[in-house]
Formats: C-alpha cells, sequence, structure tokens
C-alpha cells in the first residue's frame, strides 16, 4: 500500500513537474514573440508540442508566430489545430481566415442553412463529450424506464416525457459522434506547408512527372505514405505524391 501510494506521488509530481516546465516555455516563446523573436518562439511553442502537450490558446500563439515569420501554411496548420481543441472560439477562426485571404486560399461557398446549424452544433462539442452526453441520456432512460414501471405511484405518465426527450438525445448525440469519428477516422487530412507551393509528382520519386501544384496552405486529403513521400487528394480529386515535410497532418 505504501509503495502504491508512493508511485503515485511519484506520478503525480513527475507530471506537475512536466507542467511548470510547459508553462515556463510558454511563457519564455510569448517573451521572445513579444521582442518580435518569431522563430525563437516557434521553437519553444513547438517543443512544448513535441512533448505531448496540446492546448488551443498554445496553437493560436504558435499560428500567429508563424504567420509573422510568413510561413503561411504552418500558421494555418496552426489554427485548424487550435479550433480542434476550442471548435467556437472566435480569435482562432478568425485568424484562421484572415491567414487564408493572405496566403490566398479561396474559400469554399458557404452551405445551406441547415447543413451550417449541423456543422456549428457539430462542431460545438468534441467526439469525446458527445459519447459522454449519449452514454448519460443512455442511463437517465434506463433509470426513468424504471421508475415508470414500478407503478405504485402512477410514475409511469410522470417520466414518459423526460424518458422520450432522453431517447431523442441519444440518438441525436449518438448520431453526431458517430459523424464525427467518421470525420477523424475515414480520411487523414493535412495542411501544404511548404513555402509558396509543391509540386505532386506521379510517384514517389523527384524524377517523376509533376501532375499538379498545390498552393502553399491548401488543404488536401493524406491517402497514402511511402518512405519520406505522401499521396495527398485535392479538393478536386486530383492525387499526387508530395515530400512528408511538404505537408503537415491535421489529425492524431
Amino acid at each position: 500500500m505504501k509503495s502504491s501510494v508512493l508511485t503515485l506521488f511519484i506520478i503525480f509530481s513527475v507530471a506537475s513537474a512536466q507542467e511548470d516546465v510547459f508553462q515556463q516555455l510558454f511563457i519564455d516563446g510569448n517573451d521572445s514573440y513579444a521582442d518580435s523573436s518569431w522563430s525563437e518562439a516557434i521553437a519553444k511553442y513547438d517543443s512544448i508540442l513535441t512533448n505531448g502537450f496540446h492546448h488551443s490558446d498554445l496553437y493560436y500563439n504558435l499560428g500567429n508566430a508563424y504567420y509573422q515569420s510568413e510561413m503561411f501554411g504552418h500558421a494555418i496548420w496552426a489554427h485548424e489545430k487550435g479550433l480542434q481543441f476550442k471548435p467556437n472560439d472566435d480569435d482562432l477562426r478568425h485568424n484562421l481566415i484572415f491567414v487564408k485571404r493572405e496566403a490566398g486560399i479561396a474559400e469554399l461557398p458557404k452551405p445551406v442553412f441547415l447543413i451550417r446549424f449541423y456543422k456549428s452544433v457539430k462542431s460545438t462539442l468534441q467526439p469525446h463529450q458527445w459519447l459522454l452526453i449519449s452514454s448519460m441520456a443512455f442511463l437517465i432512460s434506463g433509470l426513468l424506464f424504471t421508475f415508470s414501471h414500478l407503478g405504485r405511484f402512477g410514475m409511469d405518465r410522470i417520466m414518459k416525457t423526460p424518458f422520450v426527450v432522453m431517447i431523442v438525445v441519444i440518438v441525436f448525440s449518438g448520431l453526431i459522434y458517430l459523424d464525427v469519428l467518421q470525420d477523424v477516422s475515414s480520411m487523414k487530412s493535412g495542411i501544404i506547408v511548404a513555402h509558396v507551393s509543391v509540386g505532386a509528382k506521379s510517384a514517389p520519386n523527384e524524377g517523376a512527372k509533376t501532375l499538379l501544384q498545390l498552393p502553399e496552405g491548401t488543404e488536401v486529403n493524406i491517402t497514402g505514405e511511402q518512405t519520406e513521400w505522401r499521396e495527398v487528394e485535392s479538393i478536386d480529386g486530383s492525387k499526387g505524391w508530395v515530400k512528408s515535410e511538404d505537408v503537415r497532418s491535421l489529425v492524431w
């Protein structure tokens, strides 16, 4: 028992010490940013990410540092990553739109209202939060169903409306969870971070024919990988191979 307590204490102490280190790196990065030392700020922010710590504020600051360095592809990537943690952050969304305009990335036509509304609701929470809501609603509906069938004090009538509401919540949140999970797992998206543009090749080698040019900041689907190359697909369905360092994945 004592050894278990000691082990837990050590684990929590190490975790706390790591957070202190990350916090100091974040502060140092902010200081470098304030001094217009963009590359130093980027290095410090990136070192935090390399150690597995992620936060919307970290990606926000990193994106701004990339923008100041005129690394628009990386800036778009950072703001997109930040929105994965905080989907409704106005500052992240505003900066993303701004950087895309600077990079000359055209905005896609807005979908119809109902689709926009659904996507807005879907992006409100992260996948595990939708799953939690669905699970909690399932548990509550189970309790309501049990109480309603006790039949002692007319509980069935009292519970009928909330029971139906819980069923609707289960179906709605469950479908959204599956939809979000499909978005994450079915297609691996990324951002072209090569300066200005990169030529997508017909095969994963330098001597292959260039099939299309992908501007910096373009969002693509990553459909294959081979050593130092990645096969990418543009929005119009065109495919080609680019070097791994020229595209940065948006998936964990």
